[in-house]
């Protein structure tokens, strides 16, 4: 790339080519990007713009001027006149498309937040710092070149951009900062961020066990709703003398009212990015689905003729208990999978899995200032017959309300 000299600068001004400085202010803070050499590559390509066409249309007259015959295909031109016509040409100031392209420090553009994760998933601050490191290879690029015109390129209008790499997405920013929105605006990086988190390995496997979850609550609702229906439908005299014989106790449709109240504060807490309190409210909910199955199953266990459907039921707490496990390490960074990991066995068990979870949700509690009786862990303990009592943890009782319950 050659310097322009004094008499061209003057000269190319005169044509309207404008001050890069002047045309550089025009984008805030973009003076600080750029050093003394590539304002002086950018003041190149502004002269060139309107001094090079000079020069070439002069050069053409000028050797046209030096023929003195033709034949054919054959010039002849006289030699004094062709070089002087050279020698016009050689005024040029020599730029290439390439010193349109100015890699700037990215890392003065960036907002103190752009790169910050705004959720407690994993899979973003995994994500970001991809994205540096991407930034770090491509870089940020400044742009020079004329605005699209009808009637062609304008030598005297010229605007600046920005992109990432030299001849990647174009970033939507009207001055030389980048935040974090104007980042994921790239086709590029806006992508990559629904692939790798909100579509990402946490995401997927949350909101599977959401469904999971979804399944065998309505499954165990269902079967309490089979049962009260059953009673409303069969002689009374008949029921409370098979309860009586059993010594059981009909549990009541509300205690179905905490799993839907945990499960829905899990589900907001996922849709703003709270991974963690969805894992821990979540997790609450799968414990009173299973506690619940467990206490329907022993009811039946002690009425006379429902032990075959008491098997029926316990599948759904079997099942619940399984989406408490998947809950418990989706996002693996809590302290229930160190508890786990601290039994030093390979298969949860179910005494394992209690004492993760209230682990998980005494810790979470503390650290987020919450009352324990929001979290209260459930926890059944089989007793003998004639009694379908369960143990709940902490003293608390299984919660109460109707269902049933549509989900998101």
């Amino acid at each position: 790339m050659g310097k322009t000299s004094g008499s061209h600068r003057r000269k190319a001004k005169e044509l309207g080519a404008p001050e890069a400085e002047a045309l550089i202010a025009t984008v805030p803070h973009l003076a600080r990007l750029l050093s003394k050499d590539q304002v002086g590559q950018i003041q190149n390509m502004l002269d060139a713009a309107v001094l090079n066409p000079m020069y070439e249309a002069a050069y053409k007259k000028a050797m046209k001027d030096a023929v003195i015959a033709r034949a054919g295909n054959l010039v002849l031109r006289d030699k004094a006149k062709e070089r002087r016509a050279h020698r016009i040409l050689r005024k040029r100031v020599h730029v290439s498309r390439n010193d349109g392209f100015i890699r700037v420090d990215h890392n003065k553009m960036l907002t103190a937040d752009a790169l910050v994760p705004r959720t407690n998933n994993p899979d973003e601050a995994e994500y970001l710092a991809k994205v540096r490191e991407t930034l770090n290879a491509k870089g940020v690029w400044l742009r020079l070149d004329h605005p699209w015109s009808a009637k062609g390129p304008d030598p005297t209008v010229w605007e600046f951009w920005f992109t990432l790499g030299a001849g990647g997405d174009r970033i939507e920013t009207d001055d030389a900062i980048i935040d974090r929105e104007e980042l994921l605006g790239t086709t590029l990086l806006g992508a990559g961020y629904y692939d790798a988190v909100l579509t990402g390995h946490v995401q997927t496997k949350l909101k599977r066990t959401f469904a999971r979850f979804d399944r065998e609550y309505d499954r165990g609702w269902e079967w309490h709703m089979d049962l009260w229906t059953h009673r409303n439908d069969t002689n009374g005299l008949v029921l409370k003398a098979s309860d009586w014989l059993g010594d059981a106790n009909f549990p009541s449709m509300s205690i179905w009212k905490r799993a839907h109240n945990l499960r829905m504060k899990a589900w907001d807490a996922n849709s703003g990015g709270d991974v963690i309190k969805a894992q821990v409210f979540l997790l609450a909910a799968t414990h009173v689905v299973e506690y619940n199955s467990q206490l329907l199953g022993d009811y039946l266990n002690h009425t006379i003729g429902g032990a075959e459907k008491a098997v029926k039921i316990l599948k759904v707490a079997k099942a619940a208990g399984q989406v408490a496990e998947v809950v418990l390490v989706v996002v693996g960074v809590g302290a229930g999978l160190k508890v786990l990991r601290a039994a030093g066995t390979k298969a949860i068990t179910q005494e394992a899995r209690y004492e993760a979870t209230e682990q998980l949700v005494r810790e979470y509690a503390k650290r987020e200032g919450i009352s324990m009786a929001e979290l209260k862990t459930v926890r059944y303990v089989p007793q003998p017959k004639g009694t379908i009592l369960g143990n709940i943890k902490g003293g608390h009782s299984a919660g109460y309300g109707t269902g049933p319950h549509k989900w998101p």
